[in-house]
């Protein structure tokens, strides 16, 4: 059990490095120190071994994201989600994480469950640090969907001061709450879309 964590983590440093989309198993082996067969002993498959490799990168990042999280009160957690995920440390496992996310929307019988829970994990722990409210796991969606956008942009571009700046906008809204839309008398249309 040891030396398949072992070689799990080596595995997976690999893959941070070189990514997963043309990931060969011979070529992953020689460079981690170990052979194919053993990689097959220990995972089953190259796809046991990529479900081990992502299922690591989940562990590690929300492990760490959780440590971040018990330093700071509820008011600053987007900023310190922010400030996690952007530090040269974790922005890895993210990217990463995304490019299994972008193979899947074109293969997904081969990465699909790949990312089994990942949303879901990662949604309950953002819910978990937002005020008690009827509509907490709304927020919480809006809040991961709106940091995975600015992560891609920041991933993207390298640009953290513009993608900063967002995030601050989108807090102060959430903080002010202006995300949420404005309720309007059930079977009235704005005036703009009413027929003349």
């Amino acid at each position: 059990m040891e030396r398949k964590a072992e070689l799990c983590g080596k595995a997976l440093d690999y893959c941070l490095t070189h990514g997963v989309a043309d990931l060969s198993l011979r070529p992953l082996a020689r460079a981690i120190g170990t052979s194919a067969r053993l990689l097959i002993y220990h995972f089953g498959t190259k796809d046991g071994l990529l479900s081990a490799i992502m299922g690591e990168v989940r562990r590690r990042s929300q492990l760490s994201f959780g440590e971040s999280m018990a330093q700071v009160g509820q008011s600053g957690v987007l900023k310190q989600f922010w400030s996690w995920a952007t530090a040269a440390k974790n922005s890895r496992y993210i990217r990463l994480l995304f490019e299994v996310q972008t193979l899947s929307l074109h293969n997904p019988d081969v990465y699909g469950h790949l990312l089994e829970d990942n949303s879901l994990s990662w949604l309950a722990l953002i819910e978990s640090a937002l005020p008690p409210a009827p509509d907490r796991r709304a927020k919480a969606t809006l809040c991961a969907a709106v940091i995975d956008g600015l992560i891609l942009e920041f991933l993207n571009t390298g640009d953290l001061k513009r993608t900063s700046e967002a995030l601050d906008l989108f807090g102060s809204l959430l903080s002010a709450g202006t995300t949420t839309p404005a309720r309007r008398p059930a079977g009235r249309l704005p005036r703009k879309v009413r027929s003349s």
